[in-house]
Formats: C-alpha cells, sequence, structure tokens
C-alpha cells in the first residue's frame, strides 16, 4: 500500500473504503470523501489517533516516544528519565510490544541474571500497524454504528416495547 491514502464512500449503499487508488462499491466507483477544510470538530492529531486505535494511555505515548528518541532502553533507564514507577513502565511497555511499535528482546547479563531491552520498531512498520488497526477500528465502528442505528429505527417503529424504557436510552445500553 503507498503512503497516499484516502477515504472513500458509496454513494447508494454508504459503505466506507480505504484505499491508495478507486474502490468499486454498488458497480460504480466509490467517491473520495474529502477532508472538511472547516470542520465542526477538530481533525484527529496523530496522538490522537495512537490513543484511540491502539488504545495507548497518555503515558504509553510518553514511553513509546522515548523508546524512539532513545533507542534501545530499558525499564531502569526508563524509570529514571521519567517519574514512573518500574512495574508501570514494564507493564506499559509490554503492551506496547504487543501491539508491535516497539520490540522486546531478552539479554543476559554478564554478571549473571536477564534484562529486557526495548527497541523502537521502524517508521514504517509503525504506520502499517497504525493502517491495519485503523481499518479493523474502523470495521468495529461501522458495525456499531448501523447496530445504533436498527436499534434507532426499532425503537422508533415501537416505542411502546415490553419493558416500557424509553427510546433514547437504547443508545446508552450495549
Amino acid at each position: 500500500m503507498s503512503d497516499d491514502v484516502t477515504t472513500y464512500e458509496c454513494s447508494h449503499c454508504g459503505n466506507l473504503g480505504i484505499g491508495d487508488g478507486p474502490i468499486t462499491c454498488c458497480e460504480e466507483t466509490m467517491g473520495a470523501i474529502e477532508d472538511d477544510p472547516d470542520p465542526v470538530s477538530s481533525n484527529p492529531t496523530l496522538s490522537d489517533l495512537l490513543k484511540s486505535v491502539f488504545e495507548m494511555s497518555d503515558t504509553e505515548l510518553e514511553l513509546c516516544l522515548c523508546v524512539m528518541e532513545g533507542g534501545s532502553v530499558t525499564v531502569t533507564t526508563l524509570a529514571e528519565q521519567t517519574e514512573y514507577d518500574r512495574s508501570l513502565i514494564n507493564r506499559h511497555l509490554n503492551h506496547l510490544a504487543s501491539i508491535g511499535v516497539v520490540t522486546k528482546q531478552r539479554r543476559l547479563l554478564n554478571s549473571g541474571g536477564e534484562v529486557y531491552v526495548y527497541t523502537p520498531v521502524s517508521p514504517e512498520t509503525v504506520r502499517e500497524q497504525l493502517r491495519g488497526e485503523f481499518s479493523r477500528w474502523t470495521a468495529a465502528a461501522t458495525t456499531q454504528l448501523n447496530a445504533l442505528q436498527r436499534d434507532k429505527v426499532e425503537s422508533i417503529a415501537d416505542p411502546d416495547d415490553d419493558e416500557g424504557d424509553p427510546a433514547w436510552e437504547v443508545f446508552y445500553s450495549e
């Protein structure tokens, strides 16, 4: 996939697509969704995307940036650089390794014992990971929107449900 991806929407069914070239749906080429130059709400930042798509906390984002800046680092090194507890750093670094934005390697010490070293992956790898996770996140969000639309229509069509719950409560239910 090239670096220039675009979001597309089908004018017939409303399906969305993300790709680096034209996408076909309902036997027609989908139209590109243009970025609104004057959006009602602000556009997401890279920080917003990383936190939303990878479910990163502010602390994890900070630690991720420390690893990217420092190269190969240990939990002890990061504990000295930041004011975080080693167990907290360890937990967050394990999450960052599980989502593929850092690698975790065990190193044996000459004095005995072992230490884990965390190394950043290439920006291209992070970009591909973000694209993949974003696609999965978008698919899940679309499923939720479709379910919400169905629930909303059903609640409007049958406002006197058996449970007597107000129709607006459908938006807060799972």
